[in-house]
């Protein structure tokens, strides 16, 4: 069943979050944080029992509040704190259980956490004030980039996450060389703003461990993919001792120099899967495990009124890869390009939230019309199988709009015909000529002439040439793929005239998004293959067997690795970068268009 738009009175209340967060592990006789976070204002707040550790101080009680206005939408979040430091003795696993606050009359509770006291041997203290007064080994400082899987799907998340070890006081980080990723998109998860440090052993060696940065990314091409290492340059306080006969120098010592140190991380062989058999025909790249709500505006209207049909995948997958959901219009309604509108955030799980791609289609005729089922294809790579969700038929009812038009069989009529009276003016009767007539000689009549055959003669060749010409168009309209090759670089220049809008309203990712449909959409006309079929591989082999040059070629596959990368990419965005990569495209589709062989 379709449903209808709702107003709903609760949009602007917020659900509940009540949130415990403290390390994960500790050092013996070491003080820590144990942090309980609400986003509402509550009471009887009740501490579970910490009888495995001491409490040094709490609760200390904060609270802060933002305003956000969003496309003109304000919102507005609280959040209260409640602070106890802690400190654990005992070396051993153990498990804080959850809190309880009472909100409105209605009790919730925290979630439990785990926490590792670790004995303190005295090593890395030990280590870290001879590091800050000698050199240090490789041992001392290094990274690791752990995957969370070795073989996924494509279209899968696979999780990279980058961690220090360190058993040497670290000051700040002076580069990070990332690996290029090639064949993958990737969303960031967390960075260095804010590492939460714990506690590991590495063969028998006590570390301080930080997770200095998470990303998840999405394969785009099957077969051994390598991932190059990461590299970090670190800078290191080092003191530097001097001699002096002075007691309060000795005393005072703050002499101290930075010291480099590059490390590099292992690289990472990650397998990447095709699709199993059995892959519908209308998949379109949607990985993950997903649903879909079919919404509609209006079922009846009258004609000529727009109706607004919305389509929301919601769950977790590869949202911002999914490709527009095809539906069956009827020929009798104008339908216009879908807009897709994300609403997700990034989770080591995929990208969680919804998709919605918004139709709008205006009825131009009467009658009652039905939209057949959409079906929604993804592959579910949990299951390992391909899932197909259909909604239900859309039916319409289209009403005369009432203002003088009639339906009369598929065209319009006008129900009164304005005539303008027929008036003689100043006089009654007209001659039919006046002046002196030009007579002619008897026998010198129209008939029989040159003039006369002609007049026979030449209507008929026109008629034959406009035959002619009609009967190939008729052709070339019924090859449906010579039309679209035929229009192809129109329909591009239009949509880059389209990305050129977002660029002037410096909207980044709607601009790239826009650049790489119009090449994808171009292509796919002028290489007769729908889109969902096209990748920067099958594009290069297929352009460079229709006579393109190779440097056309690379430049059309640079141009769509830089679209691909800027997306999702927070650091792309420059003005100039964009305004370049926009001229690029122009210049590449018009080369293209010169040298592909019909």
């Amino acid at each position: 069943m379709v449903l209808l738009f709702s107003i709903y009175g609760n949009m602007g209340a917020q659900d509940v979050q009540f949130t415990a967060k403290a390390k994960q592990s500790v050092l013996a006789g070491e003080k820590f944080q144990l942090i309980f976070s609400v986003n509402e204002e509550g009471e009887d707040f009740r501490l579970p029992p910490l009888s495995d550790f001491t409490v040094l101080m709490g609760p200390s009680v904060m609270t802060s509040s933002s305003t956000q206005i969003i496309n003109g939408k304000v919102s507005r979040n609280r959040q209260y704190t409640y602070t106890y430091i802690l400190k654990g003795d005992k070396v051993g696993k153990y498990t804080i259980n959850p809190a309880q606050i009472t909100i409105k009359g209605k009790k919730y509770t925290s979630n439990k956490i785990n926490i590792e006291v670790i004995k303190n041997d005295g090593s890395l203290q030990k280590q870290q004030q001879q590091s800050s007064d000698a050199n240090f080994s490789n041992d001392d400082l290094f990274i690791r980039v752990i995957n969370n899987k070795k073989s996924i799907y494509q279209g899968e998340p696979l999780v990279l996450t980058t961690k220090i070890y360190t058993r040497i006081d670290l000051d700040n980080v002076s580069d990070i060389k990332h690996p290029d990723f090639r064949n993958f998109i990737v969303q960031d998860l967390s960075d260095a703003s804010n590492i939460e440090w714990s506690y590991e052993y590495v063969n028998n060696k006590q570390y301080r461990v930080g997770t200095f940065e998470q990303k998840v990314l999405y394969a785009q091409k099957t077969g051994v993919q390598n991932i190059s290492p990461t590299e970090i340059e670190f800078l290191i306080k080092q003191r530097v001792r001097r001699r002096s006969a002075n007691i309060f120098d000795e005393f005072f010592d703050n002499n101290y120099r930075i010291v480099k140190k590059r490390v590099k991380s292992k690289p990472i062989q990650i397998t990447v899967k095709p699709y199993p058999a059995g892959r519908p025909r209308d998949f379109s790249g949607a990985v993950g495990q997903l649903n879909m709500k079919v919404l509609t505006s209006a079922n009846k209207v009258k004609v000529n009124d727009g109706i607004t049909i919305k389509v929301v995948i919601s769950g977790t997958g590869n949202h911002k890869l999914m490709s527009s959901p095809t539906f069956n219009f009827p020929t009798d309604f104008d339908v216009f390009d879908p807009t897709p509108k994300n609403n997700f955030k990034n989770t080591v799980a995929g990208m969680k939230g919804t998709k919605t791609f918004e139709y709008l289609i205006i009825p131009r005729f009467p009658g009652k019309f039905t939209i057949d089922p959409l079906n929604f294809s993804y592959f579910d790579y949990k299951s390992k199988s391909f899932k197909t969700i259909s909604s239900q038929p859309i039916v319409i009812e289209v009403e005369k709009s009432g203002e003088g038009e009639e339906y009369t069989g598929g065209t319009y009529s006008p129900s009164v015909v304005n005539r303008e009276d027929v008036k003689f003016v100043g006089k009654d009767i007209r001659f039919i000529k006046t002046g002196n007539p030009n007579l002619k000689p008897k026998g010198t009549f129209l008939f029989g002439s040159m003039l006369f055959y002609l007049g026979y003669i030449i209507p008929v060749l026109i008629f034959m040439i406009v035959f002619v010409l009609y009967r190939k168009r008729m052709h070339e309209n019924e090859n449906l793929h010579l039309v679209k090759n035929k229009k192809a670089n129109k329909m591009a220049q239009k949509r880059l005239k389209k990305s050129s809008a977002f660029l002037k309203a410096k909207d980044h990712e709607a601009f790239y998004d826009e650049v790489l449909k119009a090449l994808y959409t171009y292509l796919s006309d002028k290489l007769y293959l729908p889109v969902s079929e096209l990748n920067k591989d099958k594009v290069s082999m297929l352009i460079e067997e229709r006579g393109v040059e190779s440097e056309v070629k690379d430049e059309l596959i640079s141009i769509l690795d830089t679209c691909e990368f800027a997306r999702f990419s927070p650091e792309s965005g420059a003005s100039e970068e964009m305004d370049k990569l926009y001229k690029r495209a122009l210049s590449n589709i018009s080369k293209l268009d010169n040298q592909i062989k019909k």
